[in-house]
């Protein structure tokens, strides 16, 4: 019988949190190499460790499993924001476990690890949602693979590179690891109704 042996460090810089969806994930997937490469210059060109998990999560896999154990051993989180974002159980867990870990280092230590990336919207997230600082890169965004080749990607770019500085110096501030930091397992979030405007 195999002892196993809890991990004593960090394995990922970032946890990469998104939703899948066909018409976002082209995009998703181009933003997570330029970021992932943005954050290996900022990070003195050691390569960044960057949990990007491209599998569905089925009935009877065990992908949750691992998922709560990149959550733990990841110094932060990097998230794609937008509406479907907070209807996902498994993107709500995610962000609302670094929450939780921002809450157990204590209000006086102001430690920031959620760094989200708007990609839609902002009136249609929870409160504690909009109450935090985002980079706004919605004009960025587009399912068209003639974006690539357009001065929006390359002004994308460049906010990319301001958010990798960003976020390089989360990574290098993050607390401690510890092996308890907290899992919080929710579930899809209502939508915040939102007053019709008058006629």
């Amino acid at each position: 019988m195999s002892i196993q042996i809890p991990p004593q460090d960090y394995e990922y810089d970032v946890f990469f949190s998104y939703k899948r969806h066909p018409q976002m994930l082209d995009w998703t997937r181009r933003v997570y190499e330029l970021f992932k490469f943005q954050l290996t210059l900022e990070l003195g060109g050691i390569e960044a460790r960057v949990f990007f998990d491209e599998r569905e999560i089925e009935v009877g896999q065990r992908w949750p499993d691992e998922l709560r154990g990149a959550i733990r051993q990841s110094k932060c989180l990097v998230c794609i924001w937008s509406p479907i974002y907070f209807q996902s159980t498994w993107c709500v867990s995610e962000w609302r476990s670094f929450l939780a870990r921002e809450q157990a280092l204590g209000a006086n230590e102001k430690i920031q690890l959620i760094a989200p990336l708007k990609y839609h919207d902002g009136e249609h997230f929870p409160q504690e949602a909009r109450d935090t600082q985002w980079r706004d890169v919605s004009e960025f965004t587009s399912s068209s693979p003639a974006f690539w080749s357009s001065r929006k990607a390359l002004q994308l770019e460049d906010e990319l590179k301001r958010f990798s500085r960003e976020v390089a110096a989360i990574v290098q501030s993050s607390p401690t690891f510890r092996a308890d930091w907290p899992i919080v397992e929710g579930s899809a979030m209502l939508r915040p109704t939102i007053p019709l405007a008058k006629l």
